[in-house]
């Protein structure tokens, strides 16, 4: 059963379509009907707009959980609580997560988001790492810059649950960016420091700019900075090892690495995947993301994602937000 039917519910879809679930077993659900319409237009499932009466009609075995991130909660404990596998987008809240961790069983799949694991320039970098091509990490920098009201140029940004500020998109990107940048780069936050900042012009209340300086475990020192206010769509990373330094724009698909050994720039050019109409970001990362959550269902793998892993992220932006107020290092616990 597919929660939500906004832009990630209608992703998600055609994720299961891509890897032949019959339209005939997937259900839609969502309050507007307006989405339940173009869900229904466009792929031809069935559409409710009562969760209950959903739960009654066809009893589903697994949810994909698409809603606003304050959203969540009401419907992964629901699953939990009745032991039903479920996929749940990026939070910008652990509003339910004590009472979750007590029900993870291991009897059912509990699966929170981690898309860019699977985009193949983390790919790529995690490897390159991994393998100590550019020594031992020291230190890096990392920026991503968009433009909100292109994130979904189809509709008013002001309307959309990333403009209000408890699921703000920089609250919800910085805990999605730092997450993968942990996972790539080997590292755990210690303690954090920054701002978080209305800077713009644009009619809402989140705030637009996140800016941070990180002490990592291993004494690694990073900076995350999160906008968005650039009108050219970008993520830039760039990490400084003891023995060379690697480079990657992201709408380049390269990765420049130079070493210390061979004094020389290599540049590795990494294949774009498809768009979707409208959208930046390439479809396949997605794919092979509810790929393996459903093999993790069939038990042919397990999903290399935990919601404790995904907590800890959230602390470390709790942390931030808190630096911001106070004006101090915060301690992530």
């Amino acid at each position: 059963m597919q929660i939500g039917l906004g832009s990630m519910g209608k992703r998600r879809i055609r994720n299961l379509l891509f890897h032949k679930i019959p339209k005939e077993n997937i259900y839609g659900f969502d309050p507007l009907k307006k989405r339940r319409l173009e869900a229904q237009n466009n792929f031809g499932i069935k559409i409710f707009n009562n969760f209950k009466k959903t739960l009654d009609r066809v009893k589903p075995d697994v949810f994909i959980i698409s809603t606003p991130p304050d959203k969540h909660s009401d419907y992964f404990l629901y699953a939990a609580k009745h032991k039903k596998h479920f996929f749940v987008e990026h939070p910008t809240t652990d509003k339910g997560y004590k009472q979750l961790m007590g029900l993870l069983d291991g009897t059912f799949v509990g699966a929170p988001s981690c898309s860019l694991r699977f985009h193949p320039a983390i790919k790529a970098m995690k490897k390159i790492l991994d393998s100590d091509k550019i020594g031992r990490v020291l230190s890096f920098q990392y920026h991503m810059g968009q433009y909100l009201p292109d994130w979904h140029p189809w509709e008013d940004y002001r309307k959309v649950y990333f403009s209000k500020r408890p699921t703000g998109a920089c609250r919800e990107m910085f805990a999605f960016e730092l997450g993968w940048l942990s996972y790539v780069l080997n590292l755990k936050v210690e303690k954090i420091a920054g701002f978080t900042e209305k800077l713009s012009g644009l009619d809402m209340n989140a705030d637009d700019l996140y800016a941070s300086i990180i002490r990592f475990q291993n004494n690694v020192i990073g900076n995350i900075s999160i906008d968005i206010l650039s009108r050219k769509p970008f993520r830039t990373l760039r990490v400084i090892g003891s023995n060379g330094v690697l480079e990657w724009e992201w709408q380049d698909s390269r990765i420049e690495l130079f070493t210390a050994k061979d004094k020389k720039l290599q540049v590795i050019h990494l294949k774009k995947g498809h768009n979707e109409k409208h959208y930046i970001t390439t479809e396949d990362m997605y794919e092979e993301e509810i790929g393996r959550f459903l093999t993790a269902i069939e038990g042919r793998s397990k999903y290399p994602f935990l919601f404790k892993e995904n907590h800890r992220f959230l602390k470390a932006l709790f942390a931030l937000e808190k630096s911001s107020r106070t004006g101090k290092t915060v301690t992530v616990i």
